[in-house]
């Protein structure tokens, strides 16, 4: 098991972090890249350098399995009238299991990109995080405000975690 996913369960069971990613998502951000960056902050890691790298791998392995994924089990939530409602359900359930995996198997990739990434120091890792939150946010072209969110709502809880 990864300490990354590991983190990312634990988090995501928390009040207010499931809005938070889901806003993080509908600004156009990966959720699992938006959760490194803090993971990686909180661990005293600046993943400014490996961030390049994160922003490619995760583009690629959403486009090529994730969301296809993610697609099969919507379309699976209301099957054509012609398929049996009951084997539909279990593909969809099989299906959300395979998303899960993929999910599991992008975090590991970014875990390793942590390696590469230089300590923190005395820097503030929560102005830290949101940087580099910002950073990925322009890279996408995406909102900022969407960041700045995120970390409000993720941040503090992660001391729960």
């Amino acid at each position: 098991m990864s300490a990354f996913w590991n983190f990312s369960v634990r988090l995501y069971a928390q009040d207010g972090v499931k809005p938070a990613c889901l806003a993080l998502q509908a600004g156009g951000m990966d959720v699992n890249v938006g959760l490194w960056i803090v993971w990686s902050c909180v661990n005293g890691r600046d993943p400014g350098p490996a961030l390049g790298q994160a922003v490619e791998l995760s583009s690629l392995w959403s486009a090529q399995v994730v969301k296809p994924l993610r697609s099969a089990r919507d379309h699976l939530k209301h099957p054509m009238a012609s398929m049996e409602a009951d084997a539909a359900r279990a593909l969809r359930k099989s299906v959300l299991a395979a998303e899960l995996e993929a999910e599991k198997l992008e975090q590991h990739a970014l875990e390793a990109l942590t390696q590469s990434c230089p300590e923190t120091g005395d820097m503030d890792r929560r102005d830290l995080a949101l940087k580099r939150l910002q950073d990925y946010a322009a890279r996408l072209g995406s909102s900022a405000a969407c960041a700045g969110q995120f970390v409000e709502n993720v941040f503090e809880t992660t001391k729960n975690v």
